[in-house]
């Protein structure tokens, strides 16, 4: 063993092959962030960027499983590494479209690119903690990165106005969740998420094991912007620029969806009478409250801030099902939001780029005529987001219903399919003045490469996954029976 080999393990890391992902990226935003003090040379940040991604991607496909490291606070299993994976790729998205975007709004700061960095590291830690304090450092690193980000459009109100809002809603978070991991502690005398499990399994349910983990549902909630705990965040994503409102609402929460099931299945599965509940009253509240804000907004990208409260509330509602196919139908449609929700988002920044472009609905009329090309991309996206197939929106809302049918969550299951019609008001108006309205304007759309590729890329696999969804699925199946596996459910 070299002198090296014999530090690290005498510091408690056995494997520290298994933080290649974060060490990369780490490196990365030291570098970019060199790069801007230095030169400013904002070709090379982007390449920089994204190059890191790409090298921190590779080894997430080819580690091995089942590490753990930091004295039992780290884990690296094919759960974590599969959403490291597709966070790194929707973070990737997101780099690529962000300079086009920002110099269109003469906002160019390289702050942004190692800012990201650092809330995406925050989100990698959150989805491999095995512990109460890693999951809070993580998800405290992605949240106040996040407020930065959020605020960045320094002299924009509503950007300013946003991330004060978001900075306040994200703190709230941040004490109930605190206090949360407090009482748990209080009456396990452990952070560990298996220590945690066996001290409920063998001590039982009391006041304080559930009043810890009714705040960690809290808390949670408003992370995961839930009903009634999304207050300001329609704001913040209205605010925010749409290439940073598409890393908050899409690559953050899908995070927070993952963390959301590892906490609740692996430190509480035997108290799932406590939080099933919970989460279906979170579910059904955002789902209704949502959408039908939502049918009320004219300005597309407030309407996607609102729609993406209802994802959450769709996602969710598997919560209220601790069964193998509830944790499948969850994992799949975290994953598959990544998609549709980042292609919305990122198709409302390539076209705000344009002249006199402010999405409002009647930007849309006659896009098919202009751009039948950039139309039928919003048509996937919007298809997806509802529920039609072939698109793949229609396989994840269909695990989730007959999950919940499945466990004789009637009330919840109906509730789902009520609100996906309500969301049928929306989504198929953005469609309908698309190709059913004379344009406004026959300005030509300049898109940059970045965007094209990312829109068609979006596109084509939420049509490929509606297709043939079984590769993502058998995958889902898979993360989810290892999750019930590991805690014996």
């Amino acid at each position: 063993m070299s002198v090296l080999q014999e530090i690290v393990a005498g510091i408690g890391i056995p494997n520290f092959k298994v933080l290649i992902p974060e060490i990369i990226i780490l490196i990365t935003a030291f570098i970019v962030f060199a790069i801007e003090l230095l030169t400013k040379a904002r070709f090379a940040i982007t390449f920089v960027t994204a190059v890191g991604l790409i090298l921190a991607s590779i080894p997430t496909l080819t580690m091995e499983q089942g590490d753990i490291t930091f004295y039992g606070l780290y884990i690296v299993d094919s759960f974590s590494l599969t959403f490291k994976f597709f966070l790194i790729l929707s973070t990737f998205f997101v780099v690529i479209v962000l300079r086009p975007y920002l110099e269109s709004k003469k906002t160019y700061y390289g702050e942004y690119y190692y800012l990201i960095l650092f809330a995406l590291l925050g989100t990698m830690i959150m989805v491999s903690a095995a512990n109460l304090v890693t999951f809070y450092i993580g998800l405290e690193l992605a949240a106040i990165t996040i407020y930065i980000l959020a605020g960045m459009f320094k002299k924009d109100y509503l950007s300013k106005e946003g991330a004060f809002k978001y900075l306040i809603l994200g703190g709230s978070g941040t004490a109930i969740i605190s206090y949360g991991i407090a009482l748990i502690y209080g009456r396990t005398g452990s952070f560990d998420f298996s220590t945690v499990a066996d001290s409920i399994i063998h001590g039982g349910l009391d006041v304080g094991a559930v009043a810890g983990i009714a705040l960690l549902i809290i808390g949670l909630g408003l992370k995961a912007s839930s009903v009634p705990f999304h207050f300001w965040t329609p704001d913040a994503y209205q605010g925010a620029p749409t290439p940073i409102t598409a890393f908050m609402a899409v690559t953050a929460k899908v995070a927070t969806f993952a963390v959301i099931l590892r906490v609740m299945v692996e430190a509480f599965p035997f108290a799932y009478e406590v939080w099933n509940l919970g989460w279906a009253l979170l579910a059904a509240a955002s789902m209704i409250f949502g959408n039908f804000v939502a049918l009320k907004q004219d300005n597309v990208k407030r309407m996607l801030a609102y729609s993406s409260i209802a994802h959450s509330g769709y996602i969710l509602a598997a919560l209220a099902a601790p069964t193998d196919a509830a944790f499948t139908a969850l994992i799949f449609y975290s994953l598959v939001y990544i998609f549709m929700g980042l292609g919305g988002f990122i198709f409302l920044s390539a076209l705000e780029r344009q002249y006199n472009w402010s999405n409002h609905i009647n930007d849309f009329r006659g896009l098919a005529k202009r751009s039948p090309m950039l139309a039928l991309f919003m048509l996937i996206f919007m298809f997806s987001m509802l529920g039609i197939p072939p698109t793949v929106g229609f396989f994840g809302k269909l695990g989730i219903f007959l999950a919940l049918i499945g466990s004789d969550i009637w009330w919840l299951a109906v509730i789902l399919v009520v609100m996906s019609i309500v969301s049928a008001g929306y989504y198929l108006r953005v469609v309908i003045y698309m190709y059913m309205h004379e344009p406004v304007s026959s300005a030509r759309f300049n898109l940059s490469l970045g965007e094209s590729f990312t829109l068609a890329f979006m596109a084509t696999f939420v049509l490929i996954l509606g297709i043939y969804p079984t590769v993502f699925i058998e995958i889902s199946q898979l993360l989810g029976r290892l999750l019930l596996q590991g805690v014996g459910m």
